[in-house]
């Protein structure tokens, strides 16, 4: 705690006492004070340290979070992160696990993985009976994406057999015969829905990355259609370009 004491903070200044602290903060992250997985200090301890009210030490926290600096999780507190550097996902096919692996741990949890309609998605998929996987994809305990997959029930049904939360998604679709060989993503920001926001920690009026995914066989046949929706604070989208 001997880097909050009150002279950090100057009560008689035109800047938001808020802003002074997430400043004050934010220069700790990045000068590497606060390394990532760090602990921040609980806005109880902060109130009686600085001498400023709770509500502005949790303004400061918020700002931290949107901006990706910090995740607040309710069994842990207030942890330093850093966002997770997506270089691959539009330059070539890999798995979530491949992507992120060597940044930190990652896992997977399956929320939902069965046979279901929808008449918007059979158009896309040119079929009536589908399969819909969802998926909560976490790094270093981090939500980092919600994905909602859907694949043809006939071609694809004997994916439900295995466990999605320990096997790769493109790795048992060619293991069953209809590997994906393309695919077109098509990104933009979005709000997330109450239900999303909640599963990924994240304010409701916060942004998501919002990527829709057709995936294509060999015969340019359409056999996988995603909605993934990245947590903006803790997801970053790396393209490298060429010029020849």
């Amino acid at each position: 705690m001997e880097l909050f004491t009150q002279n950090i903070i100057d009560k008689s200044s035109a800047i938001p006492l808020y802003f002074q602290l997430y400043s004050y903060i934010e220069g700790l992250i990045k000068d590497g004070t606060y390394e990532e997985g760090d602990k921040l200090p609980p806005e109880e301890e902060l109130v009686s340290s600085l001498g400023i009210s709770r509500p502005t030490i949790r303004q400061a926290y918020k700002e931290l979070s949107s901006k990706g600096y910090v995740q607040r999780q309710r069994s842990k507190g207030t942890i330093v992160t850093k966002p997770k550097v997506f270089n691959k996902f539009l330059s070539e096919l890999t798995t979530f696990h491949n992507e992120l692996s060597p940044e930190g741990s990652v896992k997977t949890k399956v929320l939902k993985f069965e046979s279901v309609t929808d008449s918007e998605i059979s158009k896309i998929l040119q079929t009536d009976a589908l399969i819909c996987l969802t998926r909560l994809r976490y790094s270093n305990d981090i939500p980092v994406v919600y994905l909602e997959t859907y694949l043809p029930y006939e071609l694809c049904k004997d994916l439900l057999q295995y466990d999605m939360e320990k096997e790769s998604l493109y790795e048992k679709m060619e293991a069953i015969g209809h590997p994906v060989q393309s695919v077109r993503r098509h990104l933009k920001a979005a709000k997330p829905s109450k239900a999303i926001a909640q599963y990924l920690e994240m304010d409701e009026n916060d942004p998501v990355m919002l990527s829709k995914t057709i995936g294509k066989d060999a015969t340019g046949r359409a056999i996988e259609y995603s909605v993934a929706s990245y947590n903006g604070a803790h997801a970053d989208f790396q393209i490298d370009l060429q010029i020849k």
